[in-house]
């Protein structure tokens, strides 16, 4: 714990707080001598009590005044777990709905998607979790962070309207960057939920093949194929048009044990996926925390009013010696 406050010439008039523990301010009530009279320990304890008692309203009352706070501080923690960045699609064609040909569809597969990440998030406790949506363009919804209030908020941000065309390469491009100041040793997760694939420039490929191996990290591609879309593995190898979701699984498969892909025609099938996902990356970890300033100001007074409070029933309690 890191005490700190804000206005430290406050605490100069903590002087003050001698006043009642030397006795000053006190009613002194003249009675015979008591030289002869023994020791009594308990009116002792209780003399100092009350004066203590005295002191601490004007200690904690400047404490508050002073701005008493817990600064921010970077805890480090360890659990099971991964530092996961999500490339969302958020293309016009994710808000068609996701079922199966002839069978009646429940949800859109944005819908779907938000639902799967919203599940696999709170499985998840120990992750730090990023969001890149993509459509036109990439956009960082939300950085690489332990905050779960922040994820959560930023996975139901992803059920707003979509937008048009699907800009794939700079996607991963951006999500992959999300790593470049992540903490040492940590284990590294891409997921990328589409419900297809995209042209992605030469230049953007070399980079992307370049900073997963450079990142050491683990790529997984969720297609979410409904309808006549087509499928995940159309032959053995690819037909090698990256726009389509069987030529972007063979050019990732070419990172091999760093890269999975699922096709998933449903949502049942998605959180099938996502499960196997969840399995696969349950390493320990370690990773930094940052908490933020806790102020105290208002704890000081509590204990002020408290401790008044006591010295007026003390107060209240004291009878005048007779004659």
């Amino acid at each position: 714990m890191r005490l700190s406050v804000d206005h430290a010439y406050v605490l100069t008039l903590l002087v003050g707080c001698a006043l009642p523990l030397l006795g000053l301010g006190w009613r002194w009530t003249g009675t015979a001598s008591l030289i002869e009279a023994p020791p009594d320990r308990a009116s002792s304890v209780m003399n100092w009590a009350l004066r203590t008692l005295a002191a601490l309203p004007i200690a904690a009352t400047l404490l508050g005044l002073a701005g008493l706070h817990e600064a921010q501080q970077s805890v480090e923690r360890t659990g099971q777990g991964a530092h996961v960045v999500v490339v969302l699609d958020r293309s016009l064609s994710m808000d068609e709905k996701f079922s199966i040909t002839g069978e009646r569809a429940r949800e859109t597969k944005t819908a779907a998607a938000a639902r799967i990440l919203a599940d696999l998030f709170a499985h998840r406790p120990h992750d730090s979790f990023g969001i890149v949506a993509f459509s036109s363009s990439p956009i960082q919804a939300m950085p690489l962070t332990p905050h779960r209030d922040a994820v959560a908020a930023s996975i139901r941000a992803m059920r707003g309207k979509a937008l048009a065309n699907t800009e794939i390469g700079a996607a991963l491009a951006v999500g992959l960057l999300q790593f470049a100041h992540d903490a040492p040793g940590a284990a590294r997760v891409l997921l990328l939920i589409s419900d297809g694939a995209g042209a992605i420039p030469d230049q953007t490929l070399d980079f992307i093949k370049a900073e997963l191996a450079h990142q050491q990290a683990h790529l997984y591609y969720l297609y979410l194929r409904a309808g006549d879309d087509p499928p995940l593995a159309e032959d053995a190898t690819g037909d090698g048009d990256l726009s389509r979701p069987s030529g972007l699984d063979a050019f990732f498969r070419q990172f091999g044990a760093t890269y999975q892909g699922f096709e998933a025609r449903d949502p049942g099938s998605a959180e099938a996926a996502a499960r196997r996902i969840d399995a696969l990356e349950t390493r320990t970890i370690a990773y930094r925390e940052t908490l933020p300033r806790l102020n105290l100001d208002r704890f000081c007074y509590e204990i002020a009013a408290v401790c008044l409070a006591l010295s007026l029933l003390a107060q209240l309690a004291e009878r005048e010696l007779r004659a």
